[in-house]
């Protein structure tokens, strides 16, 4: 059979999932195996994709629309030829967003259009949910154009790393939900088209298809737990994957023998990092390592930079203190190994309930312990983060309940509610305000009350930030830089004659500021009272279906130390203010103060901030004197709660409008909690415009110092 024929598979009896009506849709024809599923054909081929002759193919490729990434996306490109690259940059110049959808031409194929994507890697969050989310997302546009018939690729199974089976599961998954929900949909055939070397994912969508069986795998539900803090360590509980984490040290359990083959923590975690760790064990640790001890290798491919092997012993039957100690012992020298190599952030796993059945609680005291003891032992070490990672499904709930009540007494609030829903944002209204827990001058063990009424002086120090501070902000500036938009605008004039096309950050410090934060922290409250009354806030995104998440965020990595502390339930985000030489020593000691401004823009007097340092540049000199000497700009921590998306000027606007269904007016009568709070442009302009009315709405917590080059 040739590598373009569809897969002739046997036919198998059909699992209890299916249908009397599935099964009649499920045959061979002469073409090859496919199925039916309702009014949809459905079939998986080995081929070229860039071959096919349907209405649109789907492409795979990177978020900035790179064609050249991926050896499926190259192949398509040279196939189609180099104009599609050129409409790729004309048409979307910054490229898309994760999960979003790009349709272009299809230059030399015999297909209509093409619909590029740009998915996450396996184990990145909400990856599984973002890949079902976009072949939806390709069936849907296939519909608005009045189309029948779309080929995609494995999608996820090359370089987003997705297990095979998972992929051709969930893609399977996606397709059904969007035919159910879309009874009169026009879409008549789908292809699946894999290339003829990739047996193993053309093996998975053919066993996919004929198994058909419509749960998702979606993985664990990767969630925070609590934070708290033992003494000079912060620790957090949350539901993970431990291989996963970004730490420079991760901790393994392990048998006497060292061999990393047994236990399911342990198989995880030496698959992740692969087999040069097991090589270094047995070449540098013949004998193993005994009870109670641990052993420090390499990490591998984790990301992390070392992994600190840990011997447990078996559970103690007849004594649960017995082994409380010695798991705590062994804590206590996880810890010393990482002081002794001055490592700052630790991640553990619930030690001993996998492969020594430890009872829940067992592990819970002895991990807890050990970490408590070690604080109060070691004041001077260099490990300041602790993360306890534990591993998700119900069959982990006990586990996970152990763990949440061994830490209430260290704090409160360790068995709050959940992230991201209305109790935890009324739960967070009602909490004493701290400084933040990187803050190093008012440091967060003092509450805010508390380091006022001690302060005798000017209550605001600017201070050099440490290095992965610096190395976090500088990434975000340049990842946010968008250098074809320079120069364009009413804003950037003057920029063009410097000949410039991108800046070079000099000095990031930042600014800690106890009556600023005050203030802003009041605000941020009132928003969790707010949303715990009316609800959670949409994000940007959500508010309208075209709209993108806001950019800043989206840059971040999700273990970014600029995400700390950051609340998206009240929509809080990291923003970008240019502030001219005259002006920002007054922004360190006042804060961003709309009344302060000399014009009115496109939405009222208020705080103008941007998603882009492109953007933000262009107002760090005036128009008419521009220059390349030394700029400033803020980053600053701004809470936009509910928002109101504009898609045209509004300029006379004093505050954000009503949202009550009708009325939209900035000069009603309804209340506060009917109000938005701020007021997002998004039309047929070159950057969006994000606008705070009250004063206390930003807290400008980073000055970024910088060169245009």
């Amino acid at each position: 059979m040739s590598s373009e024929k569809l897969s002739l598979l046997d036919s198998i009896e059909p699992t209890d999932s299916r249908t009397q009506e599935d099964k009649k849709e499920t045959e061979l024809t002469d073409f090859g195996y496919s199925r039916k599923y309702k009014n949809v054909r459905i079939s998986v081929k080995e081929g070229a994709l860039g071959k096919e002759q349907v209405d649109v193919i789907v492409n795979s490729t990177s978020d900035k629309l790179e064609l050249r990434h991926g050896r499926g996306s190259k192949a398509l490109l040279d196939a189609a030829g180099a104009g599609l690259q050129t409409e790729c940059k004309q048409k979307y110049p910054t490229g898309i967003q994760k999960g979003d959808v790009a349709v272009t031409d299809a230059g030399n194929l015999r297909c209509k259009f093409i619909f590029h994507g740009s998915l996450k890697r396996y184990g990145s969050p909400d990856a599984e949910k973002i890949h079902m989310a976009f072949i939806s997302k390709c069936l849907k546009g296939l519909d608005s154009k009045k189309l029948s018939s779309i080929a995609f690729p494995g999608l996820t199974t090359g370089l987003h790393k997705f297990p095979k089976k998972v992929a051709a599961k969930n893609t399977c998954c996606a397709l059904a939900q969007y035919i159910d929900a879309n009874p009169n949909t026009r879409v008549k055939e789908v292809r699946f088209v894999i290339h003829a070397e990739d047996k193993e994912t053309y093996e998975a969508f053919c066993d996919a298809i004929k198994v058909w069986d419509l749960n998702p795998n979606l993985g664990i539900e990767r969630k925070e737990i609590c934070r708290f803090k033992m003494n000079q360590i912060s620790v957090t509980i949350k539901v993970d994957k431990i291989e996963e984490e970004r730490v420079d040290m991760i901790v393994n359990s392990v048998n006497k023998s060292l061999d990393l083959d047994k236990g399911s923590l342990c198989k995880a975690i030496i698959t992740a990092a692969g087999s040069k760790v097991a090589e270094e064990c047995r070449r540098d640790h013949l004998s193993g390592v005994s009870e109670g001890n641990v052993v420090v290798t390499s990490a591998g491919n984790l990301k992390c930079e070392k992994l600190c092997h840990a011997c447990v012993p078996p559970h103690e039957q007849k004594s649960n203190d017995v082994s409380v100690k010695v798991l705590q012992k062994i804590v206590i020298k996880c810890l010393e190994k990482a002081d002794k190599k001055q490592l700052t952030s630790v991640a553990l796993p619930a030690l001993g309930t996998r492969y020594n059945n430890y009872p829940p609680r067992v592990s819970a005291a002895g991990v807890l312990k050990g970490i408590d003891q070690f604080s109060k032992s070691h004041t001077r070490s260099s490990v300041k983060i602790v993360v306890i990672v534990l591993y998700g499904g119900n069959q982990h709930e006990e586990i996970l309940k152990a763990f949440v009540d061994e830490a209430a007494p260290y704090q409160g609030a360790c068995s709050g509610p959940e992230r991201g829903t209305q109790e935890f944002c009324r739960q967070q209204y009602q909490i004493e305000l701290h400084p933040p827990e990187y803050w190093t001058e008012y440091t967060s063990d003092k509450s805010v009350k508390s380091w006022k009424a001690d302060c005798d002086d000017d209550s605001f120090k600017l201070l050099d930030v440490d290095s992965t501070t610096y190395k976090a902000v500088e990434k975000l500036v340049q990842s946010t830089w968008q250098s074809k938009k320079l120069g364009h605008g009413r804003d950037a004039k003057g920029l063009s004659g410097l000949n410039y096309t991108s800046i070079k950050v000099l000095k990031v410090q930042r600014l800690e500021n106890i009556d600023l934060y005050e203030n802003y922290c009041h605000f941020c409250s009132s928003l969790f009272n707010k949303a715990g009354v009316i609800g959670v806030f949409d994000k940007l995104s959500s508010i309208s279906q075209g709209s993108k998440d806001i950019f800043t965020t989206d840059c971040l990595e999700e273990d970014s130390v600029l995400k700390k502390e950051l609340y998206p339930e009240i929509n809080e985000h990291f923003l970008f203010h240019g502030t001219k030489p005259e002006t920002y020593k007054k922004i360190l000691s006042q804060g961003l103060d709309f009344r302060m401004a000399k014009e009115y823009g496109m939405f009222g007097q208020g705080v103008y901030l941007a998603e882009s340092s492109t953007k933000a540049d262009q107002y760090t000199d005036p128009r008419t004197t521009r220059n390349k000497g030394e700029k400033r700009m803020f980053l600053a921590r701004t809470c936009l709660g509910k928002i109101h998306l504009a898609k045209e000027k509004k300029e006379k606007l004093q505050r954000p409008p009503c949202f009550q269904t009708g009325c939209e007016s900035d000069s009603c009568e309804h209340s506060e909690r009917q109000r938005c709070d701020s007021v997002v442009g998004e039309g047929e302009w070159l950057f969006r415009e994000f606008v705070t009315y009250h004063h206390y709405q930003t807290y400008p917590e980073y000055l970024i110092t910088y060169d245009r080059v």
